[in-house]
């Protein structure tokens, strides 16, 4: 899946989850920062295994936040 796809789809399943009174513009705005979170544990996690598969996952994941950062 292309990374483009992936943050549109963790942001679209934090997005079904979060029960906003504030309006749309608030839920976006906290599946965003929920999907980031997400994002950063993946990272954090991927950073202590120096594999050089680890390495092209830690980019693939790094370019997910990307895309999530720009919705």
């Amino acid at each position: 899946m292309a990374p483009k796809e992936k943050a549109e789809e963790l942001f679209n399943k934090f997005r079904t989850e979060i029960l906003s009174f504030l309006g749309d513009k608030m839920k976006d705005k906290n599946a965003k920062r929920c999907a980031l979170i997400a994002v950063d544990e993946i990272l954090f996690i991927l950073e202590f295994n120096l594999d050089f598969k680890m390495k092209k996952s830690i980019k693939y994941w790094q370019e997910v936040k990307d895309e999530i950062q720009n919705l």
